[in-house]
């Protein structure tokens, strides 16, 4: 943990800013229905008791909540999820800037700039993901290190209704004929090669210590990946109280070699299949490929109109693009900063 820049529970004025005690709740999630409002206040409780006091990554001493206070008056709040970030030969505790709020009648006093500047020097590796514009402009301004948008993929399961949904359905059914020729002449679908070793099977059960060695087998091949041990793949995928994920597993001759997670979700009226995350050994082509045919598969058995996911690794947006994905304009922007 690096050394913070300023005194643990004070600032240069009178704003004094230290982790969110228990006597801090209920003028917080007060706060929280002013921002947000009392709907958005009753949703987040069940998702906060999760995503902060149930991470495995959280310090013993409680989740990396900052309150700000002025003469015991609470400012504003700068809400942070606990990772373990590989990189290259190292693992160092991260943490993604989260749920952020300041008191309304506060707004442009710099009490979010504090809150952000004390979760920066307290954390080794502070992460930010789909960022608003005032996040990415006080993220440059604080010389965080800017990756750029995360490159986003999608493939076209069901073309006519894309169209259908963009231009009605009889140019759609008029269309549909040219558009797929046209998606099989400039992406020509790969020939999927003589790979019957490997097999897939669906994840019911709890992850298990199969995952930990895969992670302790594959992550040498990656310089910089947020930590996939079991504890985390359970707390993240099967524990969540407010999504639904399918699993499936990737073996060969018995042995894990990969897993993929996917879900279904809806934009624009259009039935959408998300894949949010797919492991393996980045050099086992094989399993990669197995398991991104799988996800086609999946897709098509549920009807989705198209694929969608997220990926810097260079090797897998290649393998990608000769599944018939396209790379399309990214919503989420990343920045971070390793101390």
């Amino acid at each position: 943990m690096v050394a913070p820049k300023v005194p643990p529970e004070a600032s240069e004025s009178r704003i004094v800013i230290g982790r969110k005690r228990p006597e801090d709740r209920e003028a917080l999630e007060a706060m929280y229905a002013e921002v947000f409002g009392r709907e958005a206040l009753a949703e987040s409780r069940e998702r906060w008791r999760w995503q902060y006091e149930m991470n495995p990554h959280c310090p013993p001493e409680g989740p990396d909540i900052w309150v700000a206070k002025e003469g015991g008056k609470i400012l504003g709040q700068y809400a942070t999820m606990n990772v373990r970030l590989k990189v290259k030969d190292r693992v160092v505790p991260a943490s993604w800037g989260m749920d952020v709020m300041v008191d309304p009648h506060l707004q442009k006093k710099g009490v979010g700039t504090q809150l952000f500047n004390y979760w920066d020097q307290h954390i080794e590796a502070p992460l930010g993901l789909g960022l608003s514009v005032s996040s990415y402009a006080l993220f440059k301004k604080l010389r965080w290190y800017d990756v750029g948008p995360v490159p986003c993929f999608t493939k076209a399961l069901d073309v006519r209704a894309l169209l259908r949904r963009r231009f009605g359905a009889l140019p759609a059914a008029i269309i549909t004929p040219l558009a797929r020729a046209g998606l099989w002449i400039r992406y020509p679908e790969r020939t999927t090669g003589p790979e019957d070793y490997i097999r897939i099977r669906r994840l019911d059960e709890p992850f298990g210590d199969a995952f930990d060695r895969l992670w302790h087998k594959a992550s040498p091949g990656y310089d910089f990946v947020v930590e996939r041990r079991s504890s985390y793949l359970d707390w993240k995928f099967h524990q969540i109280p407010y999504v639904s994920y399918e699993i499936y597993q990737a073996f060969r001759e018995g042995e894990l070699v990969g897993y993929v997670v996917l879900r279904l979700a809806f934009k624009n009226n259009v039935r959408l299949g998300m894949v949010v995350d797919l492991f393996a050994h980045p050099d086992d082509s094989a399993a990669v490929d197995a398991l991104i045919d799988w996800s086609s598969k999946w897709g098509r058995d549920h009807q989705v109109a198209r694929l969608q996911t997220f990926t810097f690794h260079q090797q897998w947006s290649e393998r990608l693009r000769r599944n018939v994905y396209i790379r399309i304009k990214s919503p989420m922007h990343f920045c971070l900063h390793l101390h």
